[in-house]
């Protein structure tokens, strides 16, 4: 199964706004200038194999050029405290795919732009180029002509490294979830209550409560000590509306929960066979939610 650090920064970045104000921020201004980045499509091909789908995950987005062609950026994350050195030999495969992939499903072959999104507790020392990890000084230089290479684009977000810069509050706040997570708990705890200050600033209720569900569901599946970070505790005397928030996440919270009791239930009954109407008497599901979530 993918990581919780894979599962959140894929649901960050499978959100276009988000998507897009990521790679403005985080590409360089060379780059961008020649993109149309509000322009941007997510794809739903993945490239990664099972063997490393543990510790890994990907993206792969198509970005029009201004020029008038266009260019994919593959993004993979590398979440791990630490580094794997076969990252380039494993990139080399994933490119080497994403090219087929594009061989078969269009007319020619165009740029594909490798970032990896790096957050390891190591400080990242592999080079930015597949050569910096190849032994050129041992081998011949007539064969170096052989030597496959490319670069990559490098998005580290260091632990104590800088706040990630970008007018979109979300993706800022998701950004330094990510960075703080490791903190120390006397540490942890006085960044999160930062992060829950700067929430003020989004105006749309339930784009706060989205926000803030997506930072808890973080937090409680990454942090085995998540439960000692009241958020009641941390937000007392901050703002009143954010108990209002907290009950409302929490009220969702157990109706998802009687939901899929009730559809486990349904499932279970009609493998043993019973009719659909004695489903909907016992569950109290109507037969269109028996209908969208595939018992019938």
């Amino acid at each position: 199964m993918p990581s919780s650090h894979d599962l959140f920064v894929k649901g960050i970045l499978s959100n276009l706004n988000e998507a897009i104000d990521f790679f403005d921020g985080s590409l360089p201004e060379s780059i961008t200038k020649l993109l149309q980045l509000e322009n941007l499509e997510i794809t739903k091909e993945t490239f990664i194999g099972n063997d490393h789908k543990e510790s890994r995950t990907d993206l792969l987005y198509k970005i029009p050029l201004k020029s008038g062609s266009f260019a994919y950026i593959y993004l993979l994350f590398e979440h791990k405290s630490y580094y794997d050195p076969k990252i380039f030999t494993q990139l080399l495969e994933y490119l080497s795919k994403i090219y087929n992939w594009q061989f078969i499903n269009q007319d020619n072959l165009t740029i594909v732009i490798p970032l990896v999104f790096y957050h390891g507790e190591k400080g990242w020392d592999l080079g930015e180029n597949f050569l910096d990890n190849f032994p050129v000084e041992s081998t011949p230089i007539e064969f170096h002509r052989f030597i496959p290479n490319f670069a990559i684009q490098l998005f580290e977000l260091k632990r104590k490294g800088k706040a990630f810069q970008t007018r979109n509050l979300a993706l800022r706040l998701y950004m330094r979830m990510i960075q703080i997570i490791r903190d120390i708990p006397e540490e942890f705890k006085i960044h999160l209550k930062e992060i829950y200050i700067s929430l003020r600033e989004e105006k749309e209720f339930a784009k706060r409560i989205e926000i803030l569900r997506n930072l808890l569901e973080y937090l409680n599946r990454v942090r085995i000590d998540a439960e000692n970070y009241s958020v009641k505790e941390i937000v007392q005397g901050i703002e009143v509306e954010y108990m209002n928030v907290l009950d409302k996440i929490r009220q969702e919270g157990e109706l998802k929960g009687k939901l899929e009791n009730k559809l486990e239930t349904a499932r279970k009954m009609k493998e043993f066979g019973d009719t659909l109407e004695k489903i909907k008497i016992i569950t109290g599901l109507s037969e269109d939610e028996l209908k969208e979530n595939g018992i019938f």
